[in-house]
């Protein structure tokens, strides 16, 4: 079952990450990607990246640099799509909670109880507590494929879009540990679902899946009797190895 999201206000992200270029802290390599989409060396033991064009190439040639050559912070999450207190945790959590939810506090910006379904498991929680908001497609994914030449507006707008946020509990985040369709998969009642969630944030942000996951939607899609989407055809390029397992 398709989970509805209420609307929410564009991102007010502009304004709050408009620091200099040089004030953005680095990654595990030592250095960081710009708004353009090209990388920047800045300690002595940071090995340069392969050209803008030829990453997405290498990332699945050498996993290792899947976590190398990606920030947090150039994926900043959680954020207050009104500017107000209630992050898109909050409104994940009110918008797909099956009873109305309760608070942590009168101003209503944190959730403390309802009922929630982690579809991956099939598993019920009342406590909010005990449930982490995944990313459908990662953001540490979407970096390695064509992210990385986004600029930091759509970056925010893909961490916190609703259609990519689903709220499971904590141990089952943890086994997922941020893989790829390619390399996991839910329960067997959600597989369909979660292979059409996956199309929706492709097609949306127009990214440039690997051969694996590509593959893996489109044998999904068609064991669920659904039309493969011309913005998930199979690709001709590298073939990427089995994923590290990667923590948030």
């Amino acid at each position: 079952m398709r989970h509805a999201f209420a609307a929410v206000p564009a991102l007010l992200v502009c304004s709050l990450f408009a620091s200099a270029h040089e004030l953005k802290p680095y990654d595990l390599n030592g250095g960081h990607w710009d708004d353009a989409g090209f990388y920047h060396c800045h300690l002595s033991n940071c090995v340069p990246t392969a050209s803008r064009n030829q990453f997405r190439s290498r990332a699945f040639t050498n996993p290792r640099d899947i976590d190398l050559y990606y920030l947090k912070e150039d994926w900043p999450y959680w954020l207050a799509p009104d500017g107000g207190c209630k992050t898109m945790r909050t409104i994940v959590l009110e918008s797909t909670s099956k009873v109305p939810v309760t608070y942590s506090n009168p101003r209503q910006c944190e959730v403390r109880e309802g009922l929630w379904v982690d579809e991956y498991t099939g598993e019920e929680y009342t406590r909010a507590g005990a449930l982490e908001i995944d990313h459908i497609v990662p953001p540490k994914y979407a970096n390695a494929s064509n992210g990385y030449q986004w600029d930091l507006n759509t970056r925010a707008q893909f961490a916190n879009d609703p259609i990519n946020l689903i709220p499971v509990g904590r141990d089952t985040a943890r086994k997922k540990n941020e893989r790829s369709i390619g390399d996991w998969r839910p329960r067997e009642e959600f597989t369909c679902e979660y292979a059409k969630n996956w199309r929706q944030v492709a097609e949306k942000y127009d990214l440039d899946l690997f051969a694996r996951d590509t593959s893996r939607i489109n044998s999904l899609l068609e064991k669920c009797g659904e039309d493969v989407g011309p913005a998930v055809q199979e690709e001709a390029g590298v073939e990427p190895p089995n994923a590290p397992e990667q923590g948030r």
